[in-house]
């Protein structure tokens, strides 16, 4: 299960939540308990965070063509600003039952009567039609969608009852509809009534922070994603639509009145499979955990302006890989014994002790822990890199674990990114630093890549250190591939990828940046002592 723990390792009694309805400890894709079981396309399990929520595991199933797994996954086909997915791709069966949040329509789905195909329960913004149970025809709105996983068929025909007194009604909101029938059926939230939400994003919110019951037995649920969107940036959309829904409701009215004989209907979707290719290949049984850190209220608050900016724990299992046997040593952060101005003023100003440990604690207040992975699954759940379009991780290893950071902002700012990017940010100014660098995850044909580097001017570990955190990484997980870079090589780095002009400038962008924030700092420190 999932499981809360404090920022400081220990797990947080008071905010620790956990049900049946969490992710199972360790996921073993063979077993008939597994998340994957009844999806057809390609899928990865991964984390991710919604907002100050906590993070949950869910299944990625939207199409990349770079991803071996994923290059079989959900294309979605657009028709009238929507975008349409395939049941018959996602699933490889006509028995599953599941809620729709797409951009921004809300709609519950059952299996028909003849089991051969989907209903959805259909309802309109701002009593502008009357909410129907209509068949999908093999397709549905692309967006999130929580899956009520095995759900026997009794409650099945208990939600199909309520779908029809529910029906022929005008409502105030799609989400609002859903959770009537859902109501009427017997469903609840941590016991809250769903009614009391009217909006997409705020009944999803509340369903994966809480979970679903069943006349008060909690249920397993799947949280599918069928977009190239994350989480964050899904929803992020979702309330944007929210705010504009009184103009978007004129004018779907307006459309509706009008007597055009060319309005189209939604093209029925052919699936087709793609051959995947593998991730990692190994016999050795090997797992290891993962944990995802969770902000604070102001970090979440932050974070909606600039973007996620999510720590990752990942810690190996000691008894067959101990850190000390690779590197024994550890490093210090801004090492140089004559620093430039830039570096001084990082190192006492922008990011002490205080400043570092005050802006961590926000990011990190809490750490999700989601159990046991092997090399594969961890592996795939990583972001692909390319030239177009990279994805660097930068990272830390300490005695204990590994730690880095992805970033997936909503608003792309390199400024941004290396302010909350940095080395001694991630570790949190430990004590035991053994390495530190950029990763960056490669997918070939015959599996993937993971690229090392020593790129970090904060630890500043060398060559030969490189190469140990390379074995070391390649022990704990086994069967993954590593390819080490040097910092000082040729080839263009993923944090690398700007402007050589801009990057040999005296007056960047970044540098003014410190300068400003330095000033700020002294200015502050200069009117305290003389207010003293």
């Amino acid at each position: 299960m999932d499981k809360n723990i404090s920022s400081d390792g220990d797990r947080n009694d008071n905010d620790e939540r956990t049900s049946e309805c969490d992710i199972k400890e360790e996921i073993r894709l063979e077993t008939n308990n597994s998340p994957l079981k009844g999806i057809r396309s390609g899928a990865v399990i991964r984390p991710e965070p919604l907002f100050h929520r906590k993070t949950r595991l869910i299944i990625d199933t939207h199409y990349n063509n770079g991803h071996n797994l994923l290059r079989n996954g959900l294309e979605e086909t657009e028709y009238e600003n929507l975008k349409l997915i395939s049941l018959d791709k996602l699933f490889d069966n006509k028995n599953e039952t599941f809620i729709g949040f797409g951009l921004p329509n809300v709609y519950l789905t059952i299996p028909n009567e003849p089991k051969d195909g989907y209903d959805k329960f259909a309802a309109f913004m701002f009593w502008r039609q009357l909410s129907a149970i209509i068949p999908t025809k093999g397709r549905v709105q692309s967006g999130f969608l929580i899956r009520l996983r095995d759900l026997p068929e009794n409650i099945t025909e208990i939600i199909r009852q309520s779908m029809k007194k529910h029906s022929n009604q005008r409502h105030v909101s799609c989400a609002y509809a859903s959770a009537c029938v859902l109501n009427s059926a017997g469903f609840t939230s941590s016991g809250a009534d769903l009614r009391n939400h009217f909006g997409a994003r705020a009944l999803f919110q509340q369903i994966y922070e809480y979970g679903l019951e069943f006349k008060g037995k909690p249920l397993t649920l799947d949280f599918i994603r069928t977009t190239q969107s994350t989480l964050e940036e899904h929803f992020h959309q979702v309330r944007k639509k929210e705010l504009t829904s009184i103009g978007r409701t004129f004018k779907k009215i307006y459309n509706e009145c009008s007597t055009s004989k060319d309005k189209t209907r939604a093209p029925l979707i052919v699936a087709n499979d793609i051959p995947m290719n593998p991730i990692v290949i190994s016999n050795v049984p090997s797992l290891t955990r993962l944990q995802i850190s969770r902000p604070g209220r102001i970090g979440a608050f932050v974070r909606k302006i600039w973007g996620s900016h999510t720590l990752f724990r990942v810690i190996p299992n000691t008894e067959k890989t101990d850190i000390s046997n690779y590197l024994p040593q550890t490093l210090q952060a801004f090492p140089s014994k004559n620093p430039d101005l830039f570096t001084r003023i990082k190192k006492y100003f922008l990011f002490s002790r205080p400043v570092v440990i005050t802006i961590r604690k926000n990011m990190a207040s809490l750490w999700d822990d989601h159990g046991e992975f092997s090399s594969g699954s961890l592996a795939s759940m990583m972001s692909i890199h390319t030239s177009k379009d990279p994805h660097p991780y930068n990272i830390v290893i300490t005695g204990n674990h590994l730690i880095g950071m992805h970033h997936n902002p909503i608003l792309n700012s390199k400024l941004v990114d290396w302010l909350l990017s940095k080395h001694v940010l991630i570790s949190g100014y430990d004590d035991d630093v053994r390495f530190a660098g950029e990763a960056w995850m490669v997918h070939e044909q015959d599996g993937v890549a993971l690229h090392l580097s020593n790129n970090s001017g904060t630890y500043r570990p060398n060559e030969e250190q490189l190469i140990k955190a390379a074995q070391f990484v390649s022990d704990a997980f086994p069967g993954l591939k590593i390819e080490t870079h040097q910092s000082s090589d040729q080839i263009q780095l993923p944090s690398q990828m700007i402007n050589e002009q801009e990057k040999n400038s005296f007056f960047t962008l970044k540098n003014i940046f410190i300068i400003f924030l330095a000033f700020i700092v002294w200015l502050c420190i200069f009117k305290f002592s003389h207010h003293d």
